[in-house]
């Protein structure tokens, strides 16, 4: 099969759904499929200027262009890679996300090819959107739930919440997280001056819904010589980022973006993982960190919960006293830290794992253009019939 999949910023690229993207594309690719990965340039080159891109991974990458800003940039670029894509023999669209998926309409152009949409995360509740623009993306959220041949989320959570306020049941895929290898801390010890066991960590987007105010807030009201790690940034000049910087002291530490070795080294050295969040799909850090065997302290909003399963600890989102509580709790009770080791793994074994996601989709794309060849081998013979009765 021919698979293209819109709505990514690019692969490879820091961030949950460009790694869902590459992952998912990646084991595609080795079963024989071909994959295309529509891609923004100013995420892979800086400057925007599209260029020739080699395949990653097998997977091959197309550029199209886009307006940047936090408006319009996930937009502009779905429909010209959508506008792209209709020119192009693609035997399933599969489409990242309910912001990018608005553009469902103009994949509908090509009526006999499946389009699939998959929910990450409820996108208009990020405290970082302005009244009006939750209010446009809550209503665009409605139109793949209308025009999408499948619909699928990456959390019983999301699949609930589709159901009742849309009245379609979403299929449920869990995301899937690989069983990494677990490094000894040399480039972070010789970049950051990182030792084992010596630092609290979070990885995501620093932006207002991930909590770090909170987490912030909570860290300093500690007596620790452990330090805070903050792994990731924005893609656009935020306040909000620079609020944060200001409130910190002199033992956090603000990475940027990550990838590769280095960040693997985070997570297999980290003393814990924290994620306080205030909203959340299925968060791939927080897998991530399990996969690493590492203790995740999160806040208790149902994505979050979803995610740790029987592991880790939770407090009260939003609740800084709570926070603040429970990482004292764990930074003094290392026999629980040193505990959720094998849980973390094992439940990554068990409930994430790529291969079965995988499985899941390669099931549901040959099912989708089975059933596209079905209706187009009916039209034909309803159509050679008619004209022999007629004859």
């Amino acid at each position: 099969m021919k698979i293209a999949m819109l709505g990514v910023k690019a692969v490879p690229c820091p961030g949950g759904i460009a790694t869902y993207a590459e992952q998912l594309g990646a084991r595609l690719v080795n079963r024989g499929h071909e994959v295309t990965v529509y891609c923004r340039p100013q995420y892979l080159n800086g400057d925007g200027r599209a260029v020739y891109l080699p395949p990653y991974k097998g997977i091959e990458r197309r550029l199209t262009p886009g307006l940047r800003g936090k408006y319009l940039d996930a937009l502009t670029h779905t429909f010209t890679s959508v506008l792209d894509s209709l020119r192009r023999d693609y035997d399933v669209i599969h489409v990242h996300g309910s912001a990018p998926a608005v553009m469902a309409p103009l994949l509908r152009l090509r009526p006999r090819r499946p389009v699939v949409v998959t929910i990450h995360s409820l996108d208009w509740q990020g405290d970082k959107w302005g009244p009006l623009a939750t209010a446009a993306m809550r209503l665009g959220a409605s139109i793949p739930v209308r025009l999408a041949h499948e619909l699928t989320v990456v959390s019983r959570n999301l699949a609930a919440f589709y159901s009742e306020a849309f009245g379609r049941d979403p299929t449920c895929i869990p995301t899937g997280v690989g069983l990494p290898e677990i490094l000894p801390a040399r480039q972070i010890e010789r970049k950051w001056a990182l030792k084992s066991g010596e630092y609290i960590l979070f990885v995501g987007r620093l932006t207002p819904e991930k909590g770090l105010d909170c987490l912030l807030a909570a860290y300093q009201a500690l007596e620790t010589d452990k330090k805070l790690v903050l792994v990731g940034g924005t893609n656009f000049k935020d306040r909000y980022v620079d609020d944060l910087r200001e409130q910190a002291n002199g033992k956090v530490i603000f990475t940027g973006y990550l990838q590769g070795a280095l960040l693997a080294e985070l997570f297999s050295n980290a003393y814990l993982y924290v994620q306080p969040s205030t909203l959340e799909g299925m968060p791939l850090a927080v897998l991530e960190a399990l996969s690493y065997g590492r203790c995740v302290l999160t806040s208790d909003i149902p994505g979050n919960r979803e995610a740790l399963g029987e592991c880790g600890y939770t407090f009260r989102v939003g609740n800084v006293d709570d926070l603040r509580e429970k990482l004292a709790m764990l930074l003094r009770e290392q026999e629980m830290v040193a505990a959720q080791f094998e849980l973390g793994i094992k439940h990554i074994r068990r409930e994430h794992n790529w291969e079965r996601t995988t499985d899941e989709f390669e099931k549901l794309y040959q099912r989708l253009v089975g059933n596209t060849a079905q209706g187009i081998a009916i039209e034909k013979s309803s159509a050679t019939s008619v004209s022999a009765h007629t004859a």
